[in-house]
């Protein structure tokens, strides 16, 4: 691929195209939402949201995770950047996104073969074992592509309650003026679907 080909024709296509909409933005941001999603190459904002730039504010880590309080020394630059589009930006919308076939969840189901191979994924996705505990533990016979996929959805949504124990989010949640939202973007079908707790339980049972 050649990459430099692709940034001349941006400069040459796009940005000469659309010169006038590129001045709006050059001093400032105004992004309307906050978009958490896994670090694959498949998931894109922009792509998935129709989005211009400057709309969309981006954290992407492996599985989208989102660090608890009480956890946030030693992961600063995910929290760091959440609250700068919470509290400087004042994003209105605020969505952790999953998605199909991801393997950062795949990883997280066996965790123990990673710690040597790849030791700071392996930290790094460990904080959301408990999930994947939590899945053995109700169905302990469910097939295991299945409980990844359970895995996938669980993750996402758990994320929201890890964004709850950070005040700055409290505040504006409660206030009514931030919308949390947990998305799962299926790569086979093109959908993306809204989960919470049940919706994901009620979800995998009937399938």
């Amino acid at each position: 691929m050649d990459l430099k080909r692709r940034i001349e024709e941006f400069k040459e296509m796009e940005y000469e195209f659309n010169k006038d909409f590129y001045a709006t933005i050059k001093e400032q941001q105004h992004p309307h939402t906050l978009f958490i999603a896994c670090s694959d190459s498949r998931v894109d904002a922009e792509t998935l949201f129709q989005a211009h730039a400057g709309e969309i504010f981006q954290i992407r880590n492996v599985a989208n995770i989102v660090p608890r309080e009480e956890e946030p020394d030693t992961h600063p630059s995910v929290v760091s950047a959440i609250e700068y589009a919470v509290i400087v930006l004042g994003v209105e919308n605020l969505i952790v996104c999953g998605h199909s076939n991801c393997g950062g969840c795949a990883a997280i189901r066996n965790l123990e073969k990673y710690k040597e191979k790849l030791p700071y994924t392996a930290e790094w996705i460990s904080q959301s074992i408990t999930i994947s505990d939590y899945i053995d533990y109700r169905y302990p016979d469910m097939k295991e592509e299945d409980k990844i996929i359970m895995l996938e959805k669980l993750n996402a949504v758990q994320q929201l309650d890890n964004l709850m124990t950070y005040e700055f989010v409290r505040k504006r949640v409660e206030a009514g003026d931030l919308n949390l939202q947990a998305y799962y973007y299926n790569i086979g079908t093109g959908t993306i679907s809204v989960y919470d707790y049940d919706s994901v339980f009620s979800d995998m049972i009937k399938e």
